[in-house]
């Protein structure tokens, strides 16, 4: 290869690049002396041009590199009145490309460049445009200062390594089935949005976006965004805006935006595992219109609003992740939303951990709700379900289920909240197996709510353990219910409750109340209350069959105003004082029973207007009488034996 030099003071017959390029064989290499160069070419065959000293050679005009002609410029200034066109191959090493006078510095139409070590600044629109299956290397660059964007890709792919980008309106915009792959580049300062990627395929690794004045990324059009290591902050707009795209993010810090973390909208699909998304004053993550997301082993926190949001039918999946410190709730799923979470930690929230209403549906395995302000859940018309979870220590209810919500419960356990683990108001539906509610008042169900417990404990309570109220209905199968600092089970206002093969025990007031309700008790125990068994009031209905009442301090069934008790098959012993106490117009029916009494005197009370009628029961007291009836009441008996 042959080499040219250019020294205007020394070779009056080769003081043109046009001349030395005419002269010249193709693979030349030609040196230029340090000086402006005003001249405009298209070079028509390969060759190498750089500068020939330490002072700035500058190559001011017109160039085009036509296809099949390969151009390298080394070590010069470019200021071109107009674009460079590139439908050949053009390489710039060690270059700058200053574009006052120019709307874009390169233009690359069906060809091929590669920039290492330039800066490119002063375009009035960009800086490069790929277009037409154009391809482009880019390393090492400096872009800024470029107008509305520093680099266009359309229809053409790109690979670009640790440059940095800064003060124009947007960094890079792929659009037309473009692909970029990004590696450590540097974003920052832009009026707009940073990256937008169009309909075309985006894999960034280690990149740094920050500090810009719209998003960090927009996606859209079914736009393919791979980020890795990379890193995005400080953006006024959402940092992450993604619609009818799909999107990953692999150990992404996503932090200090000033407005949502992550916005995923219009049937996008995205995926993001080991990333932290902080410190937002909207939603750290938002999913909306159809979206769906798989997030694991991620880090969701410190959010001034909420923590994440789903709503408009979005699925989320949430697994191994922690959601903490949001000063709104810490997940709020909405608008027929689904969400899934597994062995996740929702935890120190400032409100509610997680808000599910407008028959959206949460699910929850092996996960941990801890520490809120307010209640662990509030569902409103939405489904809630809980499997092997934990959840505690929250300044509000576990559970706080209003209007038609549904919630299902297995394998679970509520402590340590201040308001009752389950509280339910309003139509709303519980089923609950295999779980354990204890260290706080277990459930609160008002206004026609409808409660099935089976195979669960209810313990170490100083309130009433369970209170059903107002036409509500509890059904309690194989559960215990014991260590209460006050009443076991309380039933008021037309509530309906059913307590089959389950027991009863130590409790400081009456085991269970009826008031104004009606109780079924098959096959049950209730005993060792330091207080009554049963205490019945204003026109409720108990039914008692197949049971065991023993050893409570008090009368251990009390039934007042106009209420009535049928006992069949029960056994009554060891009662403090009556086993059986009818008042006020009430009424006791007992068939096939025994009642064993060596404590006190009369097992069998009747009081102001009230009856008492046995049928083959058996009545044992060794202190005395057996029956006392006062004031219009009276006591029917067909006994098999009566042993006083």
């Amino acid at each position: 290869m042959g080499i040219k030099k250019l020294f205007s003071a020394f070779f009056s017959n080769m003081k043109t690049m046009r001349r030395a390029i005419r002269k010249s064989r193709k693979g030349d290499q030609i040196k230029l002396s340090p000086k402006v160069y005003r001249e405009s070419i298209q070079f028509d065959k390969d060759v190498l041009i750089s500068a020939n000293g330490e002072e700035e050679t500058v190559m001011e005009g017109i160039f085009i590199i036509p296809k099949t002609v390969q151009v390298t410029l080394q070590n010069v200034t470019i200021s071109p009145t107009s674009q460079i066109f590139v439908e050949g191959n053009l390489k710039l090493e060690n270059c700058r490309l200053i574009g006052a006078k120019t709307e874009a510095l390169v233009t690359v139409n069906e060809g091929i460049i590669h920039l290492e070590n330039c800066e490119l600044r002063n375009a009035r629109e960009v800086a490069v445009a790929l277009m037409n299956g154009s391809k482009a290397y880019i390393k090492n660059c400096i872009f800024h200062s470029n107008g509305k964007m520093q680099i266009l890709i359309q229809q053409s792919e790109a690979i670009i390594e640790r440059c940095e980008f800064t003060n124009a309106k947007h960094g890079i915009w792929l659009k037309d089935d473009s692909k970029l792959y990004s590696d450590k580049n540097h974003f920052h300062q832009h009026t707009g949005t940073q990256l937008i990627v169009d309909h075309s395929i985006i894999e960034d690794f280690g990149s740094i976006l920050e500090h810009g004045n719209g998003n960090g990324i927009y996606g859209c059009n079914q736009a393919e965004i791979t980020l890795s290591s990379s890193t995005l902050r400080y953006h006024k707009l959402p940092q992450i805006w993604i619609e009818e795209s799909r999107f990953s993010s692999h150990h992404c810090m996503i932090q200090h935006g000033k407005e949502s973390g992550i916005y995923l909208t219009d049937f996008t699909e995205a995926t993001l595992t080991y990333c932290e998304i902080s410190h937002h004053p909207k939603e750290n993550l938002l999913l909306s219109n159809k979206s769906c997301a798989n997030v694991e082993q991620c880090h969701i926190h410190s959010g001034d609003g909420i923590g994440v949001k789903l709503k408009e039918e979005s699925v989320a999946n949430f697994n191994e992740t922690i959601i903490k410190y949001h000063k709104l709730s810490q997940v709020y799923i909405t608008d027929q939303s689904i969400s899934s979470m597994y062995q996740c930690i929702i935890k120190e929230g400032y409100y509610i951990g997680i808000f599910v209403d407008k028959k959206a549906n949460a699910s929850l395995v092996k996960s941990e709700i801890s520490k809120h302000e307010n209640s662990a859940f509030t569902v409103i018309d939405a489904q809630l379900n809980v499997y092997e979870c934990e959840v505690m220590e929250n300044n509000g209810n576990g559970i706080l289920a209003i209007e038609k919500a549904t919630v299902d419960i297995e394998y679970s356990k509520f402590y340590d909240n201040l308001m009752p683990h389950l509280a339910c108001k309003m139509n709303v539906i519980v089923t609950m197996s295999q779980s354990e509610l204890f260290n706080g008042k277990s459930i609160f169900a008002v206004n026609k709510s409808e409660i099935f417990i089976f195979d669960s404990k209810f313990y170490n309570c100083d309130q009433v353990q369970i209170e059903i109220s107002d036409h509500s209905t509890a059904v309690f199968e194989h559960c215990q219910i014991y260590e209460g600092g006050s009443y076991g089970i309380k039933l008021t206002r037309n509530s309906v409750s059913n307590f089959i093969n389950s027991h009863i025990s130590h409790h400081a007031l009456a085991q269970i109340v009826v008031n104004d309700s009606s109780l079924i008790i098959h096959n049950s125990e209730l005993s060792e209350g330091k207080r009554n068994g049963l205490l019945i009031q204003n026109h409720s209905e108990v039914f008692i069959r197949d049971s065991y009442i023993a050893k409570h301090l008090k009368t251990q069934i009390s039934i007042d105003y106009e209420s009535t008790v049928d006992l069949d098959g029960v056994q009554m012993s060891d009662g403090h004082q009556s086993d059986l106490l009818a008042q006020n117009r009430s009424a006791i029916y007992v068939s096939d029973s025994i009642i064993r009494n060596d404590k006190y005197r009369y097992n069998v009370q009747a009081m102001n207007y009230s009856k008492i009628k046995l049928k083959k029961t058996i009545i044992e007291n060794k202190l005395g009488e057996v029956f006392y009836s006062e004031n219009n009441s009276f006591i029917t008996t067909t006994l098999d034996e009566v042993d006083s």
